[in-house]
């Protein structure tokens, strides 16, 4: 946990049910302390920011921690929950991904949140928002589904073939991609209405994707190889990963890519080749969220209740 991020706060307190735009709240939120607001057994899957807050998402907790030092909160929802993804809108609404086939909502920095079901034949993976707050995600069956009503109904296009899709990213509103089993690599350049299809390498399963332009992206794997693409997937180069290690999340900061991964990795990209970044007092079986929270720095989540802000200028 990173003690420095916060201004200390107050003891805990218990904060009621609210109403939200979305509905009555299905969460409870609780003020906390840097020390309090995860505990040793979150396993966080996700992190999102938005101008005001970070969120970091998994299983039925998520920790809300405010850009400007004020105090954070823990978020626990109510039910059965598992959260696997988390995004930001560009209303600066959160949404989050359940593996329990449901879609989270939450339109007051992430203090209060709100589900909605999503369709019942796919196991969702993967997930983003896209051009006019729409929410789209990937998972079984090759699908690719997207709300234009914050997940109240939803379009499915999907191959239905016994195959995962895992990650989704619109690069802006016209451009996106998808990656997924056997290296299936989709893009759209018409805001999702229609899909190409390649190849990254039939040996290659995808985790997430990063691309800083419909030109240039990167993609991880499980078996820690990053591929790069530097015209739009057309073809693809493996980058040197000398860790080895699984890598699960991308971020871009101020035009610097860093990875985060297995055994708490973070490795910068240096236009070759990938470097491990020395974090001090820090320790993690695994990281798979991170996002950028401005000023230069990014957050990264993940296993243990592990989390922590790291300067790009490490």
């Amino acid at each position: 946990m990173n003690f420095k991020y916060f201004k200390s706060a107050g003891v805990l307190l218990a904060v009621s049910l609210t109403l939200t735009a979305c509905g009555k709240s299905e969460s409870t939120a609780v003020s906390a302390t840097p020390d309090t607001v995860t505990t040793r057994v979150d396993q966080f899957q996700g992190v999102a920011s938005n101008q005001k807050v970070a969120v970091i998402v998994g299983k039925n907790v998520v920790a809300v921690l405010p850009h400007d030092g004020g105090k954070p909160t823990r978020v626990d929802l109510k039910g059965i929950v598992s959260l696997i993804d988390v995004a930001t809108c560009s209303d600066d609404s959160f949404v989050a991904l359940d593996f329990y086939k449901k879609v989270w909502t939450s339109t007051d920095n992430g203090q209060s949140w709100t589900s909605k079901p999503t369709p019942e034949s796919i196991r969702p993976l993967g997930l983003t928002c896209g051009p006019a707050n729409t929410y789209w995600f990937v998972g079984s069956n090759s699908s690719i589904a997207h709300s234009t009503n914050r997940g109240g109904s939803w379009s499915v296009n999907s191959n239905n073939e016994d195959s995962m899709f895992n990650a989704i990213q619109f690069i802006d509103a016209q451009n996106a991609v998808v990656a997924g089993e056997f290296g299936t690599f989709k893009k759209s350049s018409d805001g999702g209405k229609t899909w190409t299809v390649s190849s990254i390498g039939p040996e290659f399963y995808p985790y997430t994707t990063l691309f800083t332009s419909p030109q240039v992206g990167f993609v991880t794997s499980l078996t820690g190889i990053i591929m790069h693409t530097k015209d739009g997937g057309a073809t693809w180069t493996a980058t040197k990963n000398a860790t080895g290690l699984s890598q699960f999340g991308l971020v871009n900061v101020d035009g610097r890519v860093f990875s985060v991964g297995l055994g708490g990795t973070v490795l910068s990209f240096n236009g070759t080749q990938w470097t491990p970044v020395k974090l001090e007092n820090f320790g993690a079986p695994y990281l798979k969220g991170v996002a950028s929270i401005g000023q230069g720095r990014f957050l990264v989540a993940g296993g243990n209740g592990a989390w922590k802000v790291v300067s790009a200028k490490n």
